[in-house]
């Protein structure tokens, strides 16, 4: 029977994006190809168990008897071969939301309620070049729901994000948040009234499950 790697399973809110503060079970898998410098779940590379999709939905279940919402996250989700867990959960009437992190395109994601795709910044060592794949993205998420996302470290960041966006007209919503750690809310605001991004749907969020210390 096939399995997923998965790291952990649990019941609490998200954190980011336009799904800001929704109870959410997440069930976050194992495994990245990338490796960004500030990547806050590096565990999940290390800490795995093999689940078939019956143990995954059991855990689910078990998580929050009357919540309706899962994100998969990861790690990088599409890593894996998530297509039966997707529609087991979709047969059983979740509301399915994805985090990726925007290097991968899968035709699962058509079947996924809520896309969330990372615009990965030079600070992260490893920025967005694949214009083609990232387009494939955006287009499942104009024909679903969803957002694109940056974490900001600095100007530089800023700078390649707001050009990022601009040179390939990608409409969907635009959520940008500052580096825990590096550049506070107030910083991130300055660049962007300083040097608005053409972009008519962009939100400056922070992260609230960092700054009400849950997981």
């Amino acid at each position: 029977m096939k399995t997923l790697l998965v790291s952990e399973i649990f019941f609490s809110f998200n954190g980011e994006g336009l799904e800001i503060g929704k109870p959410t079970v997440f069930v976050r898998l194992s495994g990245c190809n990338l490796n960004c410098s500030w990547c806050d779940t590096k565990y999940a590379n290390y800490n795995a168990k093999e689940m078939n999709t019956e143990e995954i939905m059991r855990e689910i279940k078990k998580q929050s008897k009357f919540n309706k919402s899962v994100l998969i996250t990861g790690g990088e989700p599409l890593n894996q071969d998530i297509h039966k867990l997707v529609n087991e959960l979709s047969k059983e009437r979740y509301h399915i939301g994805i985090e990726t992190n925007g290097s991968i395109y899968d035709d699962i994601l058509l079947k996924i309620d809520f896309i969330s795709a990372d615009i990965k910044s030079p600070s992260s060592n490893n920025e967005t070049k694949d214009i083609l794949t990232f387009n494939k993205i955006v287009n499942a998420i104009l024909k679903k729901q969803g957002q694109m996302k940056a974490v900001i470290s600095d100007k530089k960041d800023y700078e390649f994000v707001k050009r990022f966006v601009e040179e390939n007209s990608f409409n969907v919503p635009l959520i940008i948040q500052p580096c825990w750690g590096e550049l506070s809310y107030k910083e991130l605001c300055e660049l962007y009234i300083s040097n608005p991004i053409n972009h008519d749907n962009v939100r400056l969020m922070l992260q609230i499950h960092k700054i009400g210390d849950i997981k």
